[in-house]
């Protein structure tokens, strides 16, 4: 073949491996539903086998017990109190007519019957009264079915009775005397030799009718369903590189994120302890936290929480995060509530929203301090986030203003409170979004919710606030369990 003609490209070493990995995968796992329907229907054969021995063995006892005289049972019970006192089937006339029936229906039974009369005894629980052989004249019994057969004495039932023990059919049907008293108990015991036989010749034949059948689905299945596979992983291969370039480019994004949100410990400059736990839903957040230096002993910083999660959160994300280090440069010495109003005014503009119909939602809820360490003074202003604020073993929640910044939902020209603390040298200060009390989880599958959040800053209020660090993350994981995380997670602890 000339090399300029087209000729449909041949599968490699590793299309066909894989495919007839798939292959194999796919008949092994028609084998093992085979393999379990055949267990299926062996149960279902012994289940049906057992029961057929049962009833033609329950018919025999049940035929037997309604022929036995009650009264002779009783008599003979009367007569001779203690075991042993009969030695010979000859020596009682009514015993010996009680040994000659069970001995007669034994061997009229096709196969291997032991049969016994039992009776009740205050003293040993169950006793032997006739058997088909030697007379056991009320000795105790502690053959197979023992519990089964004083259950049903002590249930005081009329109907026949089953057990199975040790590869042994135990049948059973109640003597009763003239009055309708239950008496005793005509047991019959067999081998399940014959039964486990028969099962066995019927397991074999629906072995053969699956080998049978899967050589033919094998036949089927490498043939014209391995074409259909190889197409498959032909689309699958084209898919997988355009997804390896997709990630590709959130991982490069989450390294341009990472350039615009501030290092952790940059907080160090300012604050004696602190922690910033970050814990995105995938590789990109839409929660970061920010912090900006003004001046030797003042910052600004805050925790925001942006609309969506992911590469759209992201984006919005970078949008927030340059608003905010733009406006903080240009107002260093305004108040945070000015620093919000001038923050929503760049994003309605950037995003376009302004003069948009209601519904236009993109922004971002926000809390925001000015921290002044001379004055020992905290501003805060919030767009739908709180500061919590731990004070001599106290937790205050200051909340912020119910409106966000950007979105078309609220009136463009926003005003936002600012609230005053004269803080102590040791308070501590947190702020966060809103992922970490949402999440999923725990015992009955709920919210996490910010009473439970408060309650674990109260309690482990002692510890320095890296090691808090470790107790919120492990206290998230355990709460969210195998579930998925539901949102990004951003919390930043400061002492002041």
């Amino acid at each position: 073949m000339n090399a300029g003609m087209g000729a449909a490209p041949c599968p490699t070493v590793k299309d066909l491996t894989t495919s007839r990995r798939v292959l194999l995968v796919l008949f092994g796992t028609l084998l093992l539903l085979g393999i379990g329907l055949i267990v299926w229907m062996h149960q279902g054969e012994r289940r049906a086998r057992l029961q057929e021995a049962a009833s033609r063995q329950t018919g025999i006892t049940a035929t037997l017990a309604g022929q036995l005289d009650g009264g002779r049972v009783t008599r003979l019970l009367s007569t001779y109190a203690d075991p042993g006192l009969i030695v010979r089937n000859t020596q009682d006339a009514w015993y010996y007519s009680l040994h000659d029936a069970l001995k007669r229906t034994a061997d009229a039974f096709q196969g291997d019957l032991d049969l016994l009369l039992l009776v009740p005894d205050s003293a040993q629980g169950l006793a032997i009264l006739v058997t088909a052989d030697e007379p056991a004249f009320r000795t105790a019994y502690t053959g197979q079915g023992r519990a089964a057969l004083l259950a049903y004495l002590d249930a005081g039932r009329i109907d026949g009775g089953m057990a199975t023990e040790e590869e042994q059919l135990i049948t059973f049907s109640a003597v009763r005397d003239g009055r309708g008293r239950i008496v005793g108990l005509v047991s019959g015991s067999s081998g399940l030799a014959a039964v486990e036989h028969a099962v066995r010749a019927a397991l074999y034949r629906q072995v053969g009718v699956l080998l049978a059948v899967f050589l033919i689905v094998g036949l089927v299945l490498f043939t014209s369903v391995g074409r259909w596979v190889r197409h498959q992983e032909a689309a699958h291969s084209d898919l997988q590189q355009r997804h390896a370039g997709i990630t590709d480019s959130i991982a490069y994004a989450g390294k341009i994120q990472k350039a615009l949100v501030p290092d952790p410990d940059r907080y160090a400059e300012v604050f004696a302890d602190h922690f910033v736990l970050d814990r995105p839903k995938d590789v990109v957040s839409g929660d970061f936290h920010w912090f900006h230096r003004t001046g030797p002993d003042t910052c600004f910083v805050a925790a925001a929480d942006c609309t969506g999660h992911g590469l759209p959160g992201a984006m919005m994300a970078a949008i927030g995060c340059s608003l905010l280090n733009e406006v903080a440069v240009n107002r260093p010495g305004n108040d945070p509530a000015e620093l919000l109003a001038e923050l929503n005014r760049r994003m309605l503009d950037v995003l376009h929203q302004e003069g948009r119909k209601p519904g236009a939602g993109d922004g971002m809820d926000v809390a925001l301090c000015r921290i002044d360490r001379v004055k020992r003074e905290l501003l805060f202003a919030g767009a739908f986030r709180p500061l919590y604020w731990m004070h001599d073993g106290q937790l205050t929640v200051i909340n912020g203003d119910r409106r966000p910044i950007g979105g078309s939902q609220h009136e463009a020209d926003r005003r936002f409170t600012v609230h005053r603390i004269a803080y102590h040298p040791g308070d501590r200060i947190y702020l966060f979004s809103d992922g970490y009390v949402d999440q999923f989880g725990g015992p009955d599958g709920r919210k996490f919710m910010t009473g439970r959040f408060n309650d674990l800053l109260l309690a482990n209020q002692h510890l320095p606030l890296h090691d808090q660090l470790d107790v919120l993350d492990r206290a998230f994981a355990d709460w969210k369990g195998d579930g998925e995380q539901v949102d990004d997670v951003c919390v930043v602890g400061l002492e002041v």
